[in-house]
């Protein structure tokens, strides 16, 4: 990476000070100092107060020298000053025309001689470095001891060969490049090149910080982030910051320690890694490390990293923290059980890597994917509720595994471990999949109320498409809008949860993502009138010309010695239509037998297998006068 020395010309008395009080700025590593003699001291002082002045340098190089040529410049500063008061502080000259050229040229001519006079200092200076001799170097030695006491210093800096990001402050167009390329890093890992196409500016960044380097290759795993190899490969010195990161982490691994920690100890010696490359490098780091890292954002853990995160990354590296997972003796056996659970309920998930990290994220992988009904609803079982509560509340992932299951669950891992361990993963287990299940249960009660006030026996394709038929038949008849919807939603009715969630809503006005316990109560309650109406419509499909899909029967019988009215209301669909047909067919070939002469006897016995057909589940029959009862 590029980096410079400050240069400071000073008088030798101030030379010791300065060099204790250094800090470096914009960017500086280190500073040279060419103490210039003003109070007449000798040659040997001079040496004196250089070699203790470098030997002062500490956590920055410093390089003090002096010039024998260094004597004569105080008398050539001294002139300047002189000349440049005259020239302010004289009234005279503002008049004088001839008069301020001449000062004007006096000055130019002694800038002059004071510039030659200290480029002769630096051209045969001496120079003391720490402990070493003094060396005597030119202006262009200087560059080279530079570069020297930047490679001793940061003896460790990946060789990156990038110039847009290895800065201290890379430009607007490269940070824009940077923060494609992060969100590419989290989103496209197994795809060649992240799945960029063509050579915009993230592709040249991506070939010369990931692909050359080869944190991202073709593995046995396919394309994937892979941390560098600490040794002859490693051609371009990215080992030794990994394994900083690796024991910063390890030692803090009772905390998530936040990026800036991270960024911190890249800069530093012996990496000394620019601003620019920080945040590529550390998300290559995370997605190297992936199955020994925890991933926080806000102190809240992950479960995996988004390009929301890289957003906070940007923003405010603090806002991000790693942890290092450690089981540290901790009962493995809990680990594989808890593994199992997410193996039987996430049957994506194969949870290759049996790590503490891979199951939590499996875990709350789970919980996060339910509906958001399911987070709010009190109508679960005490177990199911303190599961949701646990992962609600999970921010660390030994602690969610090891500490807080065992501690809500009431479940020790003390004594017999493994027992424990069973029954607190069968406890997770029982939880997880009462959550998984409570929607769609709660769906099919209301499916279940649908069907059964729509008067449909069943759930079956040839059932469904005949209720499709209804609605179709029924649609634009009553004018009420919201029965209008709702055999619109029937009229294409498939029996699926969403079906269902539509037509809830529907009935609620409100969407999913809201709904709380009353709401459902609403719902069931609305489903069923609105259903009732619509039934309640296709008894007048007829009045529009349309067919009709309900029938009536209405008949007066004598029982018990008082004539009796029975009604009822019923629905023949499209499907029954021929056994209706057939059956007819058939009563009316036997009552046929009876003959013509004895009608009364074939009104009689049809009116006797009426009664018995609609006995108790007769409606009241309407009020019509002794005329129309008699006529009917």
């Amino acid at each position: 990476a590029l980096r410079w020395f400050d240069v400071t010309v000073l008088p030798l008395e101030d030379l010791r000070q300065t060099a204790a009080d250094f800090s470096p700025q914009q960017g500086a590593i280190g500073t040279f100092l060419l103490g210039v003699p003003t109070l007449g001291e000798s040659e040997q002082e001079a040496e004196d107060v250089c070699r203790n002045a470098a030997e002062t340098s500490g956590n920055w190089d410093i390089v003090a020298g002096f010039s024998p040529s260094a004597w004569g410049i105080p008398a050539l500063a001294a002139e300047l000053t002189a000349l440049e008061r005259v020239r302010d502080e004289t009234p005279e000259l503002q008049g004088d025309r001839v008069a301020r050229t001449e000062v004007l040229a006096r000055i130019a001519a002694v800038q002059e001689r004071v510039e030659a006079e200290l480029a002769r200092t630096f051209d045969n200076a001496s120079w003391y470095c720490q402990e070493a001799k003094p060396v005597q170097l030119s202006r262009a030695g200087l560059s080279a001891l530079a570069s020297d006491l930047a490679d001793a210093r940061f003896r460790d800096a990946p060789r990156l060969h990038n110039e847009l990001l290895g800065r201290t402050k890379p430009s607007s167009n490269a940070v824009a490049a940077q923060n494609v390329l992060l969100r590419r890093m989290v989103l496209n890992e197994g795809q060649v090149r992240l799945g960029i196409k063509g050579f915009p500016a993230e592709a040249g960044l991506f070939v010369s910080l990931l692909s050359a380097t080869g944190l991202y290759c073709n593995s046995k795993d396919g394309w994937r982030f892979t941390a560098p190899a600490p040794d002859l490969l490693d051609t371009h010195n990215l080992a030794p910051a990994w394994e900083a990161a690796r024991d910063l982490l390890k030692n803090n691994s009772h905390r998530a320690v936040p990026v800036t920690e991270l960024y911190d100890t890249w800069r530093r010696p012996p990496f000394g890694i620019k601003d620019g490359l920080l945040p590529v490098l550390s998300v290559a780091f995370l997605l190297s490390q992936h199955s020994d890292l925890a991933f926080y954002r806000e102190g809240v853990f992950q479960t995996r990293i988004t390009d929301l995160d890289i957003d906070f990354l940007v923003r405010d590296p603090s806002d991000i923290q790693f942890r290092w997972m450690d089981l540290d003796g901790v009962s493995r056996q809990l680990l594989a059980e808890l593994a199992n659970v997410v193996r039987n309920l996430d049957t994506d998930n194969a949870l290759d890597y049996l790590e503490p990290i891979d199951v939590a994220r499996g875990l709350v992988a789970i919980h996060d994917r339910l509906p958001l009904w399911t987070g709010r609803t009190q109508r679960l079982s005490r177990n199911a509720r303190d599961v949701r509560h646990l992962f609600r509340q999970a921010k660390d992932p030994n602690r969610l595994l090891f500490d807080d299951m065992p501690e809500l669950l009431k479940e020790p891992l003390a004594g017999a471990e493994e027992d424990a361990a069973a029954r607190i993963a069968a406890r997770v287990r029982q939880g997880l999949t009462e959550l998984i299940q409570a929607w769609p249960a709660m769906l099919g009660r209301l499916r279940e109320i649908l069907l059964s006030e729509l008067q449909v026996p069943n759930s079956s394709p040839a059932m469904l498409a005949e209720l499709r038929d209804r609605a179709e038949n029924i649609r634009e008849l009553g004018g009420d809008h919201r029965l209008e919807a709702f055999i619109v939603r029937l009229s294409r009715f498939e029996g699926t949860d969403g079906d269902i969630e539509g037509l809830a809503s529907l009935a609620v006005n409100k969407p999913p993502q809201v709904w709380v316990d009353p709401d459902i109560d609403r719902a069931t309650v609305e489903i069923a009138a609105m259903a009732q109406n619509f039934v309640r419509a296709e008894a007048f499909a007829r009045v529009k010309g349309r067919a009709d899909k309900r029938h009536s029967m209405a008949i007066v019988v004598g029982l018990e010695g008082a004539p009796t009215t029975l009604h009822d209301e019923f629905a023949v669909g499209d499907l029954d239509r021929p056994e209706v047909e057939s059956l007819a067919s058939r009563l009316e070939a036997v009552l046929s037998d009876t003959g013509e002469d004895r009608r009364h006897v074939v009104l009689a016995a049809l009116a006797e297998v009426s009664a018995r057909y609609l006995g108790a589940n007769a409606l009241p029959a309407p009020d019509v006068d002794e005329e129309e009862r008699a006529a009917s």
